[in-house]
């Protein structure tokens, strides 16, 4: 028994060893295979080195004494010797070659390859011009600000050069923090350049740094600025909310004030919430305007912003004051102009607005035009209250001034869009009553409204009277009653319109005209009357478009007129510059197929679309055949 155990304890200790002595020597392969990797690794590097630079090659190049073009001749902490000066300058030439073969990382690793040496201060100025913008134009911020900072150690003081060019492009690649770095780093050395200073400003308006321009502007104004370069001033004291500053330098330009200058002045007043001082201040421009600045200052913008500072103060009177100056120095309101006064006159459901718009106009005690009152009119229509137009109207009219041509056709325009179409009609006989007659717009506004409101007998009688009058319609007009009589479903009028129309107005029907009457006969699916049309079209010399085609095929294809679908394919085909209806085309060929009327025609459909490139879709057995 002891015996046996003693045999199973000295197997064990048998087989341990031999573990153990395995595991050593792995352990000692592996520790020697690491040692040699790493010397192999050091080796390598030492080879790129010598490939990319071959910088020990370029020991023994001999070359005059000096220090490198840009160094500051303050001096730097380590000292170097003339081998490694050599170096550098030897290596700086290669670098510039590979930058300028658009190589930048090659040229990168080079760098990094002398940069471990600690050598890398020796190069100069030009070499990191060339780095920083190849690093700037390919999106290497980090390597730009890399460069940047090595400068800064190797007591490198930039050139004008050097700052015109890297700000222009820092610029307009919106490297905006680049702008700044450079500035941060080498501000005292930056020169009085309007250009610099200008890219610089505006690298600090970007970045939401307006607080740090004042002492930019400083550096500026001595960089013999124009007049004209003093918007920059303007941009930054709106951004930094100067209105004094800002009015203290219009004041100084005096007629050398541009539009942009004064419009930023105040914009700069309104934003310190000084609507007044901006008023003023417009009015100034306006004597300096009549003081010899021909170009003129004011414009459409500068009352807008004033308008906008009164309306933020809920001051009304000054809105409406704004308004009637502007009209009065020949100035157009814009929807910006009506908006800004209509926000601090309108509230919901108010009706009195109307009369305390009319009192407003005429609290100056000045003559109020008929186009002051037409804009708010239009203004309040615009604003989708036509109820307060008419309100306005009533009050116009109540105050003794008589609405004119362009003000009936605003509002009666408003309330056909309403589908108030007997409102409209009150406007109509208003208008008449003033002597006044109807023209072509004020006529389409009211059959639209008639369409609208499913009125077919009384746009047919507008119409009449109006022809009767002698008033000559558009195309537009005739467009409008073929919608009119397609809503009715009174095709054979609308068609007989289209016939005789050349003979009553003197002007012919175009392919838009025909193409909305077979629409509407196709509506109520009248295929016949929409296929004579097709053919009086065609009669009267007038060319069908794509738009015509795809119109009437689907009509004709329901109507299983398998003589008129192929027709109407092949004029697809010949209409040229165009894209023939390929949706259409293939859908009319699926019923063709499906169809046992359709014969032979189907396969001459699909022989035509071949012929002409169309795609045949899969469902009538095409590939793809793409046009």
């Amino acid at each position: 028994m002891i015996s046996q155990m003693f045999n199973a304890f000295s197997a064990l200790f048998d087989s341990l060893a031999q573990e153990m002595v395995i595991l050593a020597l792995f352990g000692v392969s592996f520790t020697l295979w690491r040692t040699y990797q790493k010397n192999n690794a050091k080796t390598l590097k030492g080879t790129e080195c010598k490939n990319k630079g071959l910088l020990d090659r370029q020991l023994v190049r001999r070359v005059s004494d000096g220090r490198p073009h840009g160094l500051h001749t303050g001096r730097i902490t380590k000292k170097f010797s003339e081998p490694d000066r050599a170096k550098v300058r030897a290596c700086e030439p290669e670098i510039r070659q590979l930058m300028d073969r658009n190589e930048f990382t090659r040229a990168l690793n080079m760098y990094r390859c002398v940069e471990r040496q600690g050598l890398e201060v020796l190069f100069s100025e030009p070499l990191f011009t060339a780095f920083i913008q190849s690093a700037t134009r390919v999106g290497k911020v980090d390597v730009a600000e890399r460069m940047l900072r090595t400068m800064k150690r190797a007591h490198i003081t930039p050139s004008l050069d050097f700052w015109l060019h890297s700000m222009k492009l820092f610029s307009s690649r919106k490297q905006y923090g680049l702008c700044l770095s450079t500035y941060e780093m080498f501000g005292d050395h930056c020169p009085a350049d309007k250009v610099v200073f200008s890219c610089i400003i505006n690298a600090a308006l970007e970045q939401g740094l307006a607080e740090h321009t004042p002492r930019m502007l400083a550096k500026y104004s001595q960089a013999g600025i124009s007049a004209r370069d003093h918007v920059l001033f303007f941009r930054c004291y709106v951004a930094i909310g100067d209105a004094d500053s800002a009015e203290a330098l219009i004041m100084k330009l005096g007629t050398q004030t541009s539009t942009l200058m004064l419009n930023l002045a105040l914009l700069a007043c309104v934003n310190a919430k000084q609507p007044e001082r901006a008023w003023n201040m417009l009015q100034h421009a306006h004597k300096l305007e009549r003081g010899g600045n021909t170009d003129g200052i004011v414009d459409i913008v500068s009352y807008n912003t004033v308008m906008k500072g009164f309306g933020a103060a809920k001051n009304r009177q000054r809105c409406f004051q704004c308004m009637q100056d502007l009209v009065d120095h020949g100035l157009q309101p814009d929807d910006i102009t009506l908006g800004s006064i209509l926000d601090t006159c309108i509230a919901d459901n108010d009706l009195a607005v109307a009369n305390e718009i009319g009192n407003l106009l005429l609290s100056s005690g000045r003559q109020i035009s008929n186009m002051m009152w037409t804009l708010f009119i239009k203004g309040l229509v615009r604003a989708g209250t036509v109820e307060k137009a008419v309100a306005l109207y009533k009050e116009m009219k109540k105050r003794g001034v008589q609405p004119d041509l362009i003000t009936y056709s605003v509002l009666i325009k408003g309330l056909a869009d309403q589908h108030d179409i007997g409102k409209a009609m009150e406007l109509v006989e208003d208008l008449k009553a003033q002597g006044l007659v109807i023209d072509d717009i004020i006529l389409t506004h009211l059959l639209e409204g008639c369409r609208h409101a499913n009125n077919f007998k009384l746009g047919k009688q507008i119409f009449k009277e109006a022809m009767d009058a002698g008033m000559k319609p558009s195309d537009v007009t005739l467009v409008t009653m073929l919608k009119l009589y397609g809503r009715a479903g009174e095709f054979h009028e609308a068609f007989e319109m289209v016939k005789t129309w050349e003979n009553v107005t003197g002007s012919k029907p175009s392919v838009i005209h025909y193409t909305c009457l077979m629409s509407g006969c196709l509506r109520s699916k009248s295929y016949d009357r929409a296929w004579e049309s097709f053919e009086l079209m065609l009669a009267s010399c007038i060319e069908p478009d794509q738009t015509t085609i795809a119109t009437l095929l689907p009509g004709m294809v329901a109507a299983q007129h398998w003589d008129r679908v192929l027709i109407l394919a092949r004029r697809a085909m010949e209409v040229a510059g165009s894209q023939p209806p390929v949706e259409a085309l293939n859908h009319a060929l699926s019923h063709m197929r499906a169809s046992q009327s359709a014969g032979q025609r189907a396969d001459a459909l699909q022989t035509c679309m071949k012929i002409a490139g169309i795609r045949i879709s899969a469902r009538n057995g095409g590939g793809n055949c793409d046009r």
